[in-house]
């Protein structure tokens, strides 16, 4: 039975760190073969981005399993690719149709079915998001606290 717990000592660290990419690209890759990104919330990669950034800022002072640290590295980068597939295949919002094409047909909404302030990761152009992930603002400063 020993050959098990060893066995499993050596496959549950790389089942961590591959899950990132068993999970999410099948979601990238039916994105890019459909062309369309309709029905993805962007929200997601900003979730897990912040998730996994978070985690591998609180590494040095936890030092935790390092496969956890490697899983948040890989799903950085997966995540990275998701959203550029995401932005790259998005449909415009004319293609919409219905309520979302008709002017103010949303300005009787409950607040928390509104627009976010700056339209924050909504934006129509992906310069925006290539902005924030690289921690530079609009004048081409880095963002490190000054």
């Amino acid at each position: 039975m020993a050959w098990l717990t060893t066995l499993t000592g050596y496959l549950t660290p790389i089942f961590l760190v591959l899950s990132p990419v068993l999970s999410y690209s099948d979601q990238a890759y039916s994105m890019h073969r459909a062309r369309s990104s309709a029905g993805f919330s962007l929200d997601i990669p900003l979730i897990m981005l912040v998730a996994s950034l978070c985690r591998i800022f609180y590494y040095p002072g936890a030092r935790f399993d390092v496969a956890l640290l490697v899983q948040s590295l890989v799903m950085v980068v997966i995540q990275v690719i998701l959203l550029k597939i995401a932005l790259d295949h998005r449909p415009s919002p004319s293609s919409k149709g219905g309520e979302a094409a008709v002017p103010f047909a949303r300005a009787n909404e409950p607040f928390w079915e509104r627009a976010r302030p700056y339209q924050f990761w909504q934006w129509r152009s992906p310069k925006p998001y290539v902005e924030i992930l690289s921690f530079v603002d609009a004048r081409g400063d880095l963002c490190m606290g000054d």
